[in-house]
């Protein structure tokens, strides 16, 4: 249900997963779900636009789990998450949940594409895994971290750069 996934097999405290239903109810239930998993901690990946149709989600996440508890960091559909972001936010808050070991879901909408690299991308940082050993992973778990280089195809753009990108992206998270 909701994609949800830890990012590798062997993963105990970094999972990816989809967004909550729209209406109040869908984001009780989805609440309850990741609660029911025990989840301490949400990382929204959602830009503005993706949030607006909720009433007020990254607040219900605030008032559930706690202000500190809770990363929004918006990265466009069909995009990689800017370096800056990835490595100076995220990956402290998911390295954070790590050294408190509190679970903590990372969701985009779909749960595959952001939700994919940015688990790559903590499996590079937070658990030693090489490129491919992560993508590889990430994508056993039903993410794909190479949407991005799909979607841009129908952009008429590079597959391939997109590629090497993301590539050079996970290089980047090397601590």
């Amino acid at each position: 249900m909701y994609k949800f996934a830890p990012a590798s097999k062997q993963e105990t405290i970094v999972f990816g997963s989809a967004r909550p239903g729209y209406s109040e109810a869908k984001v009780r239930d989805w609440l309850q779900y990741m609660k029911d998993r025990d989840i301490k901690r949400v990382c929204c990946l959602l830009p503005q636009k993706q949030l607006a149709p909720y009433s007020d989600l990254l607040g219900t996440y605030a008032r559930e789990f706690g202000s500190q508890q809770v990363c929004w960091t918006p990265i466009e559909d069909f995009t990689l998450a800017q370096p800056e972001i990835l490595t100076g936010k995220i990956l402290p808050f998911l390295l954070e949940a790590d050294r408190q070991t509190e679970k903590v879901v990372v969701h985009c909408s779909g749960g595959v594409g952001r939700t994919g690299h940015v688990l790559a991308a903590w499996l590079v940082r937070g658990r030693g895994f090489s490129n491919r050993e992560a993508i590889a992973a990430v994508r056993q778990m039903g993410r794909n971290p190479y949407e991005v280089a799909i979607a841009v195809v129908f952009q008429g753009k590079n597959p391939f750069k997109m590629v090497a990108e993301l590539e050079s992206l996970l290089d980047r998270c090397r601590s």
